[in-house]
C-alpha cells in the first residue's frame, strides 16, 4: 500500500525549515545589529549624553545639529512622498487598467531606480542637472546648482529629485498590484449609473485601495528617510541624518553616531510596524 502522506510530510518539513531559516537569518543579520546599536546607546548613556548634550567644548551643539539633520530628512521624505502620491496614484491606475504601446517599457523604467546603484545614480543626477549641456541648462537656463533649494519646501532641489526617483516605485508598484487584484465590477456599476470617470476614481477606487496606498506611502517614506548613497553625492553644504551618521563615524564621534542612528532605527521601526 502506497503511503501518500510521506511526500506531504516532507514538504511540510521543508516548508518549516525554510521559514525557520529565513526568520533566523533576519534576526541574525537585521534585528540583532539594530538592537545592538540601540542597546549600545543605553548601556553607554553617560558617554553618549556628554557627547550629544553636554560636550565640555561645544555644549549641546551636536544635539542642535541632530535636530537640524532630522528636520531636513523628514522634510525631504514628506515632500518626496507627496509628489509620489500626486503622480503615482493615477499612473498606477493607468498601468493596471489600460493597455497601450510601450506599457512594458514604462513599467521597467519605473522599476529602474530599484536596481540602479545609488551612488552612480546620484552622480548621474548631479552632472545631468548642473552641467552646461545637461537637463538643468535646457530647462532652467543653467540656474540649477548643487546647493539650489526648492522654495517653500526648503529642501535641496537635487536631493528632492533623487528621493522622488528612488521612492516613486514603491507607491506605483504597490497600488498597481492591488488594482490588478480588484474586480472591475464596482467601476462598471458606477459608470452604468452615470458617474464620471473621475468621480468613480475618487469615490470608489481610492477608498478601496487605501490600504495599498498607505502601505506604499510607508515604504516610500522609510526608503527616503534612510537614503544615503545618492544623497551623499549631491549633498553639497546640506546634511541629512544618515549622512551625519557616516560623517560622525568617520570622525570617531561614536556617541553622536549611535544616538542618531538609534533614533533613525526607532523611527523607521515605528513607521513600518
Amino acid at each position: 500500500m502506497t503511503n501518500f502522506s510521506q511526500p506531504k510530510a516532507k514538504k511540510t518539513l521543508l516548508s518549516r525549515f525554510g521559514v525557520s531559516a529565513t526568520v533566523a537569518s533576519l534576526i541574525l543579520f537585521v534585528f540583532l545589529p539594530s538592537f545592538f546599536l540601540i542597546s549600545f546607546t543605553f548601556t553607554r548613556w553617560p558617554e553618549v549624553y556628554t557627547e550629544v548634550f553636554a560636550n565640555p567644548l561645544i555644549g549641546n551643539t551636536n544635539w542642535l545639529e541632530i535636530q537640524k539633520y532630522l528636520g531636513l530628512s523628514l522634510r525631504l521624505a514628506l515632500s518626496a512622498v507627496a509628489v509620489d502620491l500626486v503622480f503615482g496614484i493615477p499612473l498606477a491606475y493607468i498601468l493596471a487598467r489600460k493597455k497601450f504601446w510601450g506599457k512594458g517599457f514604462l513599467e521597467d523604467l519605473i522599476s529602474f531606480t530599484l536596481v540602479i546603484p545609488t551612488s552612480g545614480f546620484g552622480f548621474a543626477t548631479l552632472i545631468a542637472w548642473t552641467s552646461a549641456s545637461g537637463i538643468g541648462s535646457l530647462l532652467t537656463g543653467g540656474n540649477v546648482q548643487i546647493n539650489s533649494v526648492v522654495p517653500v519646501l526648503n529642501v535641496p532641489f537635487l536631493m528632492l529629485v533623487i528621493h522622488i526617483a528612488l521612492t516613486f516605485p514603491y507607491i506605483v508598484k504597490t497600488l498597481k498590484a492591488k488594482l490588478e487584484d480588484m474586480s472591475t465590477l464596482f467601476e462598471q456599476a458606477s459608470g452604468t449609473l452615470g458617474a464620471a470617470p473621475l468621480t468613480t476614481f475618487r469615490k470608489i477606487l481610492v477608498p478601496l485601495t487605501l490600504p495599498a496606498i498607505f502601505s506604499g506611502t510607508v515604504l516610500a517614506f522609510a526608503r527616503s528617510l534612510g537614503e544615503t548613497g545618492a544623497t551623499l553625492v549631491v549633498s553639497g553644504v546640506f546634511t541629512t541624518a544618515p549622512i551625519a551618521v557616516i560623517s560622525w563615524v568617520s570622525q570617531f564621534k561614536f556617541g553622536s553616531a549611535a544616538f542618531l542612528g538609534s533614533l533613525l532605527i526607532i523611527m523607521a521601526s515605528a513607521i513600518i510596524l
